[in-house]
């Protein structure tokens, strides 16, 4: 072949081999080199390389000859022995030299990988060499970590091999319920790789995962400790993210489970924050409830009676519930019905409080809720819980009335005044409601009125399209109005903010207008239609808040006391024409109260 190729051309295709040829192009010139006075030098050696493209070889374009371009066909006839051609796996145990021992179950490992990935096995591994040369003895080729790693790492260690084996560290990908484990792990053992892969992970879902890795870090933290800056700085990042976005983490099944399980001690700090994103103090009152009901289940007391060491209030990795077997955690558990701000529940969710009892609130807590409740109502306000005696009885639970959370509201949008009614709702499919289903505003006193904004997130069931947002204004009768109560001709507003669509932008809402005279059978008016199907998602705010604000007019509020109410001759406005307006309450059966009937049946 070589010979045939230092002859000039003479070697052609025809009389060369086919197979050959395809094979490879070889440059070649049978002129010989002169110096001065041609003297005549040996033949130069071929001068070409062969350079690899596409699996295959082509010739150098800086040889004699570039022109030819035909590849060098080689394979690997590999596997001649029938020998398997897989990457080795920490599953199969093949050519193991190195065993690791996690709780109850052990690796066969291979110690070359692990020292190259971890400088935690590296220096296992140098220091039972080194005692093996200086002593003579053989060393236990093995690690155990069950004690080096927290109880709760244990189940995300096989991840950690699978991250070690990867032959593609790059793709390697992580469930975020394990990412913080993962991290821990990396951290503990010195596995740089895996601590960026995570680090990585994690920032980039941190906005969407921050109760899942709040969890994870519960589980394996012990009070006193520290875990390292970066442990520290995901932590703090969660809890202040889960107060910002409390109502919407709840809307996921997901992170509401992990909220679920965290220790009393960490949800004491987020819900005693004011920023706490909630439409309402019902929400609170609602998740903590759901959490009681879920620690007196019988997953929860199983998960209890097999928790052995388990530092208080930690998930169970098995079951997900948590545990409360600490003596710590029951006193935390009443702080925490501590940081609901019983004053500013709805009249519906603090009767439930009370109406459970002691299955739900302890003595002391029950009659911290009420003396906080009737503080904010009686005009004396903290002067009716000063006795010396009540607070000795609910001591260390000091007497306050706290504020009402953040209130949720466009940037830019003024606080409500004394004559307008603000609701907040979080709304985040029209699936999530049945037609018909009602939700309310908290009660505002305006003269002697008393009015709040009544909603159906889609729709009344009287014929307006599913998936309208009916919005009314609503009369709430007291015990001590008259009969016949009415206020006559009330002038009012309903409007639906939206949201700035950008940090030029400003807010701006859909308003409507209209005349009603509130009575004892015309509790409610506003419209059916308010938004159409489908134009709610203008409105909806980055967490998916809608915000409605009722309001009076200045001219009416007069006629919003009973003593003047009463001269007028009871007639009503029949509201703009051609929109679907009016009362929710002409499609039902209302009926006036006499002394000693009950209440309106509430809006189902």
């Amino acid at each position: 072949f070589v010979k045939c190729a230092h002859v000039g051309g003479a070697c052609t295709a025809d009389s060369m081999d086919e197979s050959l040829l395809s094979a490879a192009a070889v440059v070649s010139s049978d002129e010989e080199d002169f110096h001065d006075n041609s003297v005549p030098r040996s033949p130069r050696q071929p001068s070409f390389a062969l350079v690899t493209v596409n699996g295959g070889i082509t010739s150098n374009p800086g040889s004699a000859s570039g022109s030819s371009s035909a590849r060098l066909g080689l394979q690997f006839s590999g596997n001649l022995s029938g020998a398997s051609q897989n990457a080795l796996c920490w599953r199969e145990g093949r050519f193991s030299d190195w065993w690791v021992k996690v709780g109850e179950t052990t690796y066969n490992l291979h110690a070359f990988l692990l020292a190259r990935a971890s400088l935690f096995f590296e220096s296992h591994m140098s220091m039972a060499t080194r005692a093996q040369a200086e002593s003579g003895v053989p060393q236990t080729r093995g690690s155990d970590l069950t004690e080096v790693l927290p109880l709760s790492c244990h189940s995300a260690f096989e991840d950690t091999l699978d991250f070690i084996y990867s032959e593609n560290q790059a793709t390697f990908n992580a469930p975020a319920s394990k990412a913080l484990l993962l991290l821990k792990i990396a951290d503990i053992l010195g596995i740089s790789s895996l601590f960026e892969a995570m680090g990585r992970l994690i920032t980039a879902a941190f906005s969407e995962t921050a109760p899942l890795l709040l969890e994870q870090y519960c589980r394996f933290h012990i009070p006193g400790t520290d875990d390292g800056a970066a442990l520290r700085q995901i932590r703090d990042g969660a809890v202040e993210l889960v107060v910002r976005k409390f109502q919407p983490f709840l809307a996921n099944p997901e992170m509401r489970t992990a909220l679920m399980r965290l220790p009393s001690s960490v949800l004491a700090e987020i819900l005693e924050a004011d920023e706490l994103l909630v439409a309402n103090e019902d929400t609170v009152f609602d998740f903590l409830a759901a959490r009681a009901e879920e620690a007196r289940s019988p997953a929860a007391e199983l998960a209890t009676s097999s928790s052995e060491g388990v530092a208080a209030g930690l998930a169970s990795p098995s079951c997900g519930c948590r545990t409360s077997s600490a003596p710590a955690e029951a006193g935390g558990e009443e702080l925490l019905w501590h940081r609901v701000r019983w004053a500013h529940l709805s009249s519906a969710s603090f009767a439930q409080a009370v109406a459970r009892g002691r299955g739900l609130l302890s003595p002391q807590v029950a009659l911290h809720a009420l003396t906080a409740r009737t503080a904010r109502l009686d005009l004396g306000g903290t002067e009716a819980a000063s006795g010396t005696e009540l607070r000795t009885f609910l001591q260390p639970l000091p007497i306050v009335i706290p504020t009402p959370r953040r209130p949720i509201l466009p940037p830019g949008v003024p606080p409500p005044s004394s004559t307008e009614i603000d609701f907040c709702f979080h709304y985040m499919n029209e699936e999530h409601y049945h037609c018909g289903d009602a939700i309310r505003s908290q009660p505002k006193r305006i003269g002697d009125a008393v009015l709040r904004v009544l909603i159906f997130p889609t729709g009344t069931d009287t014929g307006v399209a599913r998936g309208s947002l009916s919005v009314f204004l609503e009369a709430v009768p007291q015990p001590h109005w008259p009969r016949d109560w009415e206020f006559a001709n009330i002038r009012y507003a309903i409007t639906c903010i939206r949201w700035p669509s950008g940090s030029s932008d400003t807010w701006n809402g859909k308003r409507k207008c209209d005349t009603w005279t509130f009575k004892a059978n015309r509790l409610d008016r506003g419209w059916h239609d308010f938004l159409s199907p489908g134009e709610i998602n203008r409105y909806l705010g980055p967490d998916h808040f809608v915000c409605i604000r009722g309001s009076l007019e200045a001219e009416c509020l007069g006629r919003t006391f009973l003593l003047t109410s009463q001269s007028t001759d009871g007639g009503g406005y029949p509201g703009p024409t051609g929109e679907a307006a009016g009362s929710s309450a002409s499609r039902r059966s209302w009926v006036p109260r006499g002394p000693g009937s009950p209440p309106p049946a509430a809006v189902q």
